[in-house]
């Protein structure tokens, strides 16, 4: 009886060697690729600036290893936290690409001027990271001259600088049921969506605009004059 239980303790020992040597011999996951972009944003009641950031991340383990992104704002003490459950996946050209929820400032309507860092981790806390800096000369957003747009009887109008931009439309749960380019005079069919936005690039920097989400309404006009 004492050799049976012998036999189980040195059972039991082995296998969590096992699962330990196994642990241990895990590899970090890697940032591949990082592209982001600071936005303008009019969300109908504020405008602030939102840091948009997509990474390609990889690791050997697989997905199911991947835990958590952290982004930190230098020596400010800002953190974002971004559990996995969090993401957003897009696929590009066969490519899995993970988007994290909109970087908004923590006080104010500007982002920290920092060296930001951002670092995924796995579950066993193996971790990778990237760093950008936002262009600390960017205009403020009290000086940025705001495109007007509005959807009035299933016409989409935009005046200002730009010509065109990238139009969104979303469900009651706020997630995309189609993506278009428009422009002013173009139509838009809401379909079933409730709300719209409009992403507008701004050539030759790393900005733009993020306009909405606005509710699918005909008289709500959104200008620079709010």
């Amino acid at each position: 009886m004492n050799s049976l239980r012998i036999s189980y303790i040195i059972i039991a020992i082995s296998a969590a060697a096992v699962l330990l040597m196994i642990s241990c011999s895990g590899t970090a996951p890697v940032i591949d690729e990082m592209e982001w972009r600071v936005l303008y944003r009019d969300d109908g009641m504020h405008r602030y600036e939102e840091l948009s950031v997509s990474l390609r991340i990889s690791d050997p383990d697989g997905y199911e290893d991947l835990s958590m992104l952290t982004a930190t704002a230098g020596s400010t003490g800002f953190i974002w936290r971004f559990p996995k459950d969090e993401w957003i996946t897009e696929t590009v050209s066969g490519v899995a690409w993970q988007g994290l929820p909109g970087i908004i400032p923590l006080e104010g309507s500007r982002l920290p001027d920092a060296l930001y860092t951002f670092r995924l981790e796995d579950l066993a806390g193996r971790s990778d990271e990237l760093t950008l800096r936002p262009d600390p000369d960017r205009p403020a957003i009290e000086d940025v001259e705001w495109p007007e747009v509005s959807i009035v009887d299933d016409v989409l109008h935009l005046k200002g600088e730009h010509d065109w931009g990238m139009l969104i439309l979303r469900d009651e749960k706020f997630s995309p049921l189609d993506i278009q380019r428009v422009s002013d005079g173009s139509r838009v069919t809401a379909g079933k969506a409730l709300w719209w936005e409009l992403w507008i690039t701004l050539e030759d920097t790393s900005g733009g605009f993020r306009l909405g989400p606005y509710p699918f309404l005909p008289e709500t006009v959104h200008s620079d004059t709010e």
